[in-house]
C-alpha cells in the first residue's frame, strides 16, 4: 500500500512538473544543446554541390524540429503563453539562420563585400557615384549604412553584415505579427504563421542589402495599412446592388467580396490627426524605399493597387501617391543607370516567355548537383503555394474569407512579365508572397472555430515541419560551395589592394570572390568572363589589353572555381587547366598565391610583340656569339 501510495504520489509530482515553466523549456535547451554541440562537427572543405546540408551533421535539423514539435505542442492548450512561444521563436531564427554566421569565418555573399565598399566610399568621401556603379542610383541603404558604421564605432560595416540575417529575421517579425492579427484573433493562427514564415523563407535575400531592409519596410507599410486602414465594409452599396442584379454567381462573389469573417478584430479607430500623422509616416517610409531599392517601391504599389481594387482599405489615393514617387525617382534621380539600360529593359517590357525561361528554365543549368537544388527549390516554392490555397478554401468553408491575405499574395504576379530581373524575379515574387502564403497554409491546421488541435494533427504538423526543415536547409544553402567565402580569399584580395596601383584593371572569371570592399572608385572591374576558362591565356590576354589599363591582373579564387562548376557545369580538371595556362604563359606572372587564390599580372604588351616575332635560329646564334665576344672583352 504504501509503495502504490509512493508511487501515485511520484506521478503526481512528475505531472506538476510537466506543467512548470521551467520543465516546459527542456526541449528548447535540448535543442540548442544538440545544435551548438553540431557545429564544431561542420567541415565545409568537405561540401559537394548540393551545398551545406551534405556536411551538416543529423543534430541540426533535428534540433530545429524538436524546437518545433515543443511550440507545436504548446499550441494545444487552452491559454497560450507568449513569453513561451517568443523564446521558441527567437531560438528558432538562430538556429535557421545563425549557422554559417558561427560556421564560416568571414561573411558570406560577395556581394555583401561590394555593399560594404559602396558603404566605405560614402563614409570616406561624403558623397554618392551614380555614374560609377548602378547601386549608387539607390543610395538610401549604403547612406543609412554608413551613419551606422560611423555611430557605433564600427571599423567597417562588415562589422554589421556578419548577423544580419538574424537579426534582420528578428525585425520581421513584429510587422508580419501586426499583418496577420488583422484576419484573426486567434492567436495559434499568428503564431503558427509566423512559425512557417520563418522555416519557409529560403530566398536568401537577408543578407546585409537593400533588400534585406527594404523587406521590412514592406511589411511595416502593408502591417500599419491593413491594420488602421481596413475598410469596414468591403462592399460598396453600388456593387452590392450591382452583384445581385446577376444571378449566376452573385452568392459566391458576395461572400468573396465581403467582410465575412467573424474573427476578424476591428479596425483601429483613429482622430483625423493621428491618421494624418499615421499617412504621413507611411509616405516618409516610402520615400526612403523609393530611393534606396530598385523592386520593392513597385511591390509594394502593387499591393497597394490590389486591395483597393477590391475595396479593402480606405487610403484609395496612396497607391496612386506612392507610385508616382517611385517613377519620379527613376526618372530624374537613375538618369546614369537608365542612359545605359533603357533600351535593354524596354526590349525586355512584357517578354514573359523571356521572363519565365530566364527566371526558371534558365537555372536548370550547371553541375547535375546544382540543377537538384534548384529542382528542390521549385518544388519546396509549388508546395507552399499549393498548402496556402489548400488553407485558403478549408478556412473559406468555415466562414473566414481571407481575402486581402491572397490579394497581397497574388499582387507581385503580374510583375514577372514585366521584368525578368537578371533571373530573380520568381524568387523576389515567392518572397513578396511569402507572409501571405505563410498566414494561409497555416489555416489548414490552426484558425479553426471551436477547436483546438488534436493530437493527431500536432503530430501532422510536426511532421510536415521536419520536411519543410530539411527543404529549408537544402535550398537556403545549396549553393554554399561558391557563397562561402574564405579567409585566405578574403587574406588573398587584401594583397591583391596592395599588389596592384590605384587605376588598375582587375579581372574575375564570374565575380564571386571578396572584392571591392576598399577603393571602390580607385580600379576597373571585369567579371562574368568565365567563357574565357574555354578560350585560353592568350585569349584572356587580349581582353584584358583592349581595357588599355597600366596594370592589370587576375584573380582566381576558391568561390569563382565553384560558380564555374555549379552554374556552368566546368569540370575541376577545366579549371586546372585553365591555372596552368597562365602558370606557363609569357603574357602572366603569377605574383601571389595561397590555398584559395591565386593572382596574375599581366606582363607588359613588349612580351607579346617579342613573341609575336618570328624565331630566326641562326640570326640567334649570331647574336649570342656577339654577346660572348662583347664580356669577354670586358672581363679582360
Amino acid at each position: 500500500m504504501q509503495a502504490s501510495l509512493a508511487w501515485k504520489s511520484h506521478l503526481s509530482e512528475a505531472a506538476r512538473l510537466r506543467g512548470h515553466p521551467a520543465a516546459s523549456l527542456v526541449p528548447l535547451a535540448v535543442a540548442v544543446g544538440l545544435w551548438a554541440l553540431a557545429l564544431p562537427n561542420i567541415d565545409t572543405t568537405r561540401m559537394t554541390d548540393m551545398g551545406l546540408i551534405s556536411v551538416l551533421p543529423l543534430q541540426v535539423p533535428l534540433a530545429i524540429v524538436l524546437i518545433v514539435a515543443s511550440a507545436a505542442w504548446h499550441l494545444r492548450r487552452d491559454t497560450l503563453s507568449a513569453p513561451f512561444l517568443t523564446l521558441h521563436l527567437v531560438a528558432l531564427v538562430f538556429l535557421l539562420y545563425a549557422i554559417p554566421t558561427i560556421v564560416e569565418a568571414q561573411p558570406r555573399f560577395a556581394a555583401t563585400y561590394i555593399h560594404v565598399g559602396i558603404v566605405e566610399y560614402i563614409s570616406r568621401t561624403s558623397s554618392v557615384a551614380p555614374g560609377l556603379e548602378a547601386r549608387f542610383d539607390w543610395p538610401g541603404f549604403f547612406i543609412l549604412g554608413a551613419f551606422l558604421s560611423q555611430a557605433s564605432g564600427f571599423r567597417s560595416a562588415m562589422d554589421l553584415a556578419g548577423w544580419a540575417p538574424v537579426y534582420l529575421n528578428l525585425m520581421y517579425l513584429a510587422p508580419l505579427a501586426l499583418i496577420f492579427r488583422s484576419i484573426t484573433r486567434d492567436m495559434r493562427l499568428v503564431w503558427a504563421g509566423l512559425w512557417l514564415f520563418e522555416l519557409a523563407n529560403w530566398v536568401g535575400q537577408d543578407y546585409f542589402s537593400p533588400q534585406g531592409l527594404n523587406y521590412f519596410l514592406f511589411l511595416v507599410t502593408i502591417g500599419l495599412v491593413v491594420t488602421y486602414f481596413r475598410t469596414a465594409k468591403p462592399v460598396s452599396p453600388r456593387l452590392g446592388e450591382w452583384l445581385q442584379a446577376r444571378r449566376r454567381g452573385a452568392s459566391l462573389l458576395t461572400s468573396l467580396y465581403s467582410l465575412a469573417t467573424p474573427e476578424q478584430m476591428p479596425a483601429q479607430e483613429l482622430s483625423p490627426r493621428q491618421q494624418a500623422g499615421l499617412v504621413t509616416a507611411i509616405v516618409l517610409v516610402f520615400a526612403f524605399v523609393a530611393f534606396s531599392h530598385q523592386l520593392t517601391p513597385f511591390f509594394t504599389v502593387a499591393a497597394l493597387l490590389a486591395l483597393v481594387a477590391f475595396n479593402r482599405i480606405k487610403l484609395r489615393s496612396l497607391p496612386i501617391l506612392l507610385g508616382v514617387m517611385a517613377v519620379l525617382w527613376v526618372s530624374y534621380m537613375t538618369v546614369p543607370f537608365l542612359s545605359g539600360h533603357v533600351a535593354q529593359l524596354f526590349s525586355e517590357f512584357g517578354q514573359l516567355s523571356g521572363s519565365v525561361g530566364a527566371n526558371v528554365t534558365g537555372r536548370l543549368a550547371g553541375s547535375p548537383g546544382h540543377q537538384l537544388v534548384v529542382k528542390l527549390g521549385i518544388v519546396f516554392s509549388a508546395s507552399i503555394w499549393i498548402a496556402a490555397a489548400i488553407g485558403f478554401l478549408i478556412r473559406f468553408r468555415d466562414g473566414r474569407r481571407d481575402l486581402s491575405m491572397v490579394l497581397l499574395a497574388a499582387a507581385p504576379v503580374p510583375l514577372v512579365a514585366v521584368q525578368p530581373y537578371g533571373g530573380e524575379m520568381v524568387l523576389r515574387l515567392y518572397l513578396f508572397s511569402l507572409p501571405f502564403m505563410a498566414i494561409l497554409a497555416a489555416g489548414i491546421v490552426y484558425g479553426r472555430p471551436h477547436t483546438l488541435p488534436s493530437k493527431a494533427r500536432t503530430c501532422g504538423v510536426i511532421a510536415a515541419c521536419a520536411a519543410i526543415t530539411l527543404g529549408f536547409l537544402a535550398t537556403r544553402y545549396g549553393n554554399e560551395r561558391m557563397d562561402i567565402m574564405t579567409t585566405l580569399e578574403v587574406q588573398g584580395v587584401q594583397e591583391l589592394y596592395k599588389i596592384a596601383p590605384h587605376g588598375s584593371l582587375l579581372v574575375s572569371t564570374d565575380g564571386d570572390l571578396p572584392w571591392r570592399f576598399q577603393d571602390f572608385e580607385q580600379y576597373q572591374y571585369l567579371s562574368e568572363t568565365d567563357d574565357i576558362l574555354l578560350g585560353g591565356s592568350h585569349d584572356l590576354a587580349t581582353l584584358m589589353r583592349r581595357e588599355g589599363r597600366p596594370h592589370s591582373y587576375i584573380v582566381l579564387t576558391a568561390s569563382d572555381q565553384a560558380a564555374a562548376e555549379l552554374f556552368s557545369g566546368l569540370s575541376q580538371t577545366t579549371w586546372d587547366s585553365f591555372v596552368e595556362q597562365l602558370r606557363a604563359s609569357p603574357e602572366f606572372q603569377l605574383v601571389y598565391q595561397n590555398a584559395d587564390t591565386k593572382i596574375f599580372e599581366l606582363l607588359p604588351q613588349l612580351a607579346k610583340t617579342s613573341a609575336s616575332i618570328p624565331y630566326d635560329a641562326a640570326a640567334m646564334a649570331s647574336l649570342r656569339d656577339a654577346t660572348s665576344e662583347c664580356r669577354s672583352a670586358v672581363a679582360s
